[in-house]
């Protein structure tokens, strides 16, 4: 993506003679309207390379609305953007065909929480701006903790924060407790002051980077720290504890934990006008970013937000949804896009363009040498290294940076196709000086079709540069906790009545009769009841489908059909695995020895490799087999594969060991070997007797079947007529059976009782999102399902 790399193209790609290959310019722009694109050919008319080379719209195309607005402060231009956004909607341009573009991450943060309080959708389009909301910092935070303990600053914050509000004495206490640690943990008996010395010297830093405030967390002792200061710091321990222990998942099941357990998606619900879109966009971009990396581990994730935040630039190409909603996002992101209207806001001189902050490599590390870019032939170059040669690459790397903020504003204004809003401030926040408009403001205003609006611009700063002053810890609105307080009293007085057996009738009683609910909640509930109704419902259709039988049924999916045909259905619909089990391990790894032991090696496809050392209990069932009564006979054959044509199905399997049997007036004997206490089923035994008689010709009733228990060298010879199989078969429908509903398949407790949904009615108190705290109280000791 360097821009010289069309430049260079000619060179690069030369015609066959080795000339420089023919330059052709696409003048024609079909996307936006002329006076559009005379503010884009404006801006870039110091990158045109001296061909004057202007794009033009097509004849007839609507020249298009532009128009600069300068304001006093801050506040006052991002009023007028979300109000000119409401006006747009109003005229007739949908939410998804506007877009707000700005240069700074930061900036995302503050406009968003303007269009918020006023209700427009939004989607912030991209890491970067998502980092700056109140609802994904303390994600973050706690990520950095559970990845770095020396990350002190993000333990701080989530300290101070409003769920832990922990005040300024007992953070005091916290942070001298964290260096009585650290002094404890480096000094091992030399004196302090040595001791910083010595570790100042061989960890190059200072000792005070050392102190972990975890570790005081973790271990606060006897400082000074208040009670309910001490609770909530046990209470973050336990849950920094319980979340480390995840710490190795996947990244994106671990963020879901993070978010769970910060119960974030219900204080996003507790606020008026509730909206959890920002959270799942930023767990979707932890997706993303799962699939860019392939280790997906925790430090690597960190790492790229940080560069998303200090950089600004994303890393991957945007991809807006298709919700109904404005798209705000960063210029960077929005190369290739396009919207009907474009807003670009905060246009002042230093801002955009922005000055260069990251100065030349020979005198920063961080930075990459220009020999070493892959573009380095349209980069400027260091000469002689001296402070002259420095002094030049310094200039020419600001030209540079310039050229580069004009192509990334004709990339701003070329992605309106209708209408391009320019807008501007005077005073920022806490600035002496006023900030004059950019010149990319300008040049918006010479391409408008109406003069710049310029409201009277104050003398003096209205916010000026003051030590700002805040209640801290956070002062949360005492009307809004009132309400919570209610509604958490209010379902933990539901749970002890259901504690102590009261019934759905007398819950109801009591909740109409008290005054707790009133006429909205009962609409409310019926509401719920309505909803319940179709869940019910659908259910019952479910449970009415029919599966169709498969043509070939094994001997094991007959029982199972014949023990429960919905829950057979059911495994039909959706096959799953069995649950490992050490019985069952234990009877293969005993059939497998069987087999090798009479030399009857199994087809090719039908051999299974048996891993890791024999299991408990094999030596003692190889050994009383041994000195049982099968260990001199010799078997017709063992493990022997058949197929039985039973009416309109066929049955399969395979039958443990088949001998000749003059005894019990029989020919043949079947066998199954035991060697568990599991119950034994005679219609396994019915289906292998049947098997044998057909695939020999030999008349079933000279065809014994017997179980064997190994460990007891006791045999059981069978009754096992054909009544069994007609029986089974008759059991069921002879094509289909039906699923049974998923909750039927659980307690009868997993139901959700009256009582919950009592506690949920009384603990609405008016508020969104106490029913959700009132369902995580019922699906605790009642089990309510998912």
């Amino acid at each position: 993506a360097a821009a010289n790399n069309i430049l260079d193209f000619p060179e690069l790609f030369p015609v066959m003679d080795g000339g420089k290959a023919p330059r052709l310019t696409l003048r024609t722009n079909r996307r936006s309207g002329q006076r559009i694109l005379n503010a884009g050919n404006d801006i870039a008319s110091d990158l045109s390379s001296g061909d004057g080379v202007a794009l033009v719209a097509p004849e007839g195309t609507p020249p298009g609305q532009v128009r600069a607005s300068l304001f006093g402060t801050q506040q006052e231009e991002f009023d007028w953007l979300a109000e000119e956004v409401l006006h747009q909607r109003a005229t007739g341009t949908p939410w998804p065909e506007i877009a707000v573009l700005v240069r700074r991450n930061t900036t995302l943060g503050e406009v968003f929480e303007v269009f918020r309080d006023r209700d427009i959708p939004t989607e912030i389009v991209g890491m970067g701006g998502l980092l700056h909301l109140p609802e994904i910092s303390p994600v973050v935070a706690t990520l950095r903790v559970l990845d770095d303990v020396a990350a002190n600053p993000e333990v701080a914050a989530l300290l101070s924060g409003p769920r832990w509000r922990l005040g300024l004495a007992d953070l005091e206490g916290l942070g001298a407790r964290a260096r009585e640690l650290g002094r404890a943990k480096h000094s091992s008996g030399v004196p302090q002051e040595l001791s910083e010395q010595l570790a100042e010297a061989v960890t190059e830093s200072d000792p005070a980077e050392m102190v972990s405030l975890l570790d005081a967390v973790n271990d606060p002792g006897e400082t000074a720290v208040s009670p309910d200061g001490r609770r909530r710091l046990t209470e973050f321990s336990r849950e920094l504890t319980e979340l480390r222990r995840h710490a190795h998942e996947p990244v994106v099941d671990l963020v879901r934990r993070v978010v769970l357990s910060l119960g974030l998606e219900v204080e996003l619900l507790a606020r008026v006008g509730a909206d959890t879109s920002q959270l799942a966009r930023f767990v979707e971009s932890i997706s993303n970013y799962v699939d860019v990396d392939g280790d997906g581990s925790l430090s690597g994730l960190l790492a790229w937000l940080a560069a998303e935040n200090e950089h600004g630039v994303s890393l991957e190409q945007a991809a807006p949804s298709d919700e109904d909603s404005v798209k705000l996002l960063t210029i960077h992101r929005a190369k290739g896009l396009e919207w009907a209207t474009v807003f670009l806001p905060a246009l002042g001189e230093g801002y955009f363009p922005a000055s260069s902050r990251s100065g030349v490599w020979p005198t920063r590390a961080a930075m990459l040498p220009s020999p070493l870019r892959g573009d380095a032939r349209g980069i400027p170059q260091l000469g002689d290294y001296d402070k002259k040669g420095i002094d030049q690459l310094r200039a020419e790397s600001k030209v540079d940076h310039r050229a580069a903020e004009d192509r990334l504003a004709y990339v701003a204004v070329t992605r309106a196709k209708q209408s391009l809003f320019a807008s501007a401030h005077a005073w920022p926040p806490g600035l002496k000086k006023q900030r004059e408009p950019s010149i990319y403001f300008t040049k918006i205003e010479n391409a408008g079709d109406e003069g710049a609006l310029v409201p009277e611009i104050p003398a003096s700063n209205p916010t000026p540069s003051t030590e700002a002053t805040a209640r801290w810890p956070l002062h949360l609105d005492s009307a809004v906790v009132a309400e919570r307080r209610v509604a958490a009293h209010l379902v933990s007085e539901v749970r002890r009545r259901i504690g102590e057996g009261a019934s759905g009738e007398e819950l109801d009683e009591w909740v109409w009769q008290s005054g707790v609910a009133g006429a909205a909640d009962a609409a409310l509930l019926a509401g719920w009841d309505e909803d319940a109704q179709l869940l019910f419902d659908q259910h019952a259709r479910r449970r009415a489908r029919s599966v169709s039988l498969p043509d070939g049924l094994s001997a094991s999916a007959l029982m199972a059909m014949r023990t429960d045909p919905e829950a057979f259905a059911q495994q039909l619909l959706r096959r799953m695995p069995r649950r490992p089990s050490p019985a069952a391990s234990l009877g293969t790894r005993f059939h497998d020895w069987v087999q090798h032991r009479f030399d009857a090696t199994a087809a090719f496809e039908e051999l299974e490799i048996l891993h890791g050392p024999p299991p408990p209990g094999l030596d003692a069932l190889i050994e009383a087999f041994e000195g049982g009564r099968f260990s001199q006979l010799t078997p017709r054959g063992v493990e022997v594969p058949f197929l039985l044509k039973w009416d309109d199905q066929v049955l399969r399997g395979r039958i443990d060991a088949v001998y000749d049997w003059a005894a019990d007036g029989f020919d043949h004997l079947v066998v199954d070997w035991k060697t568990s206490n599991q119950p034994a089923d005679p219609l396994q035994l019915a289906v292998y007797r049947h098997a044998w008689a057909q695939a020999h010709d030999v008349d079933p009733a000279r065809v014994g079947a017997a179980f064997y228990h190994v460990l007891a060298d006791r045999l059981s010879i069978v009754d096992a007529p054909a009544s069994l199989i007609r029986d089974a078969r008759a059991a069921t429908s002879r094509s289909s059976v039906r699923p049974r509903p998923y909750w039927s398949r659980r307690s009868p407790s997993a139901m959700p009782t009256p009582g919950c949904r009592m506690a949920a009615v009384i603990a609405q108190v008016r508020r969104p999102w106490s029913w959700m705290t009132a369902y995580r109280v019922c699906a605790g000791p009642f089990g309510a399902p998912s």
